[in-house]
């Protein structure tokens, strides 16, 4: 998921994979808090979307964090009430 994530953000240095995967980390453990199983789903294509949108909102990726913030927490919130990534 690192590497997706770096992709997406133009990043191909290693200088900030640690503070990327923390920030995934985050962002999993937020999509837990909030009823979403992320477990076995780490490559599924909505969890890394989550996970991109909101690492692009931490580092306010071109200005647009305010956006970012949105679009992550409206998918967060799509997922915990779906079905097929809600805790039963």
């Amino acid at each position: 998921m690192l590497e997706k994530i770096k992709l997406s953000m133009r990043i191909t240095h290693n200088k900030l994979d640690y503070d990327i995967s923390a920030n995934i980390d985050a962002c999993l453990c937020d999509l837990t808090r909030v009823g979403v199983v992320t477990a076995e789903k780490e490559n599924d294509p909505l969890i890394i979307k989550s996970a991109e949108l909101y690492c692009k909102w931490q580092y306010n990726y071109d200005g647009g964090a305010e956006r970012y913030e949105r679009a992550y927490v409206a998918l967060r919130d799509s997922l915990s009430l779906c079905g097929d990534y809600n805790a039963k």
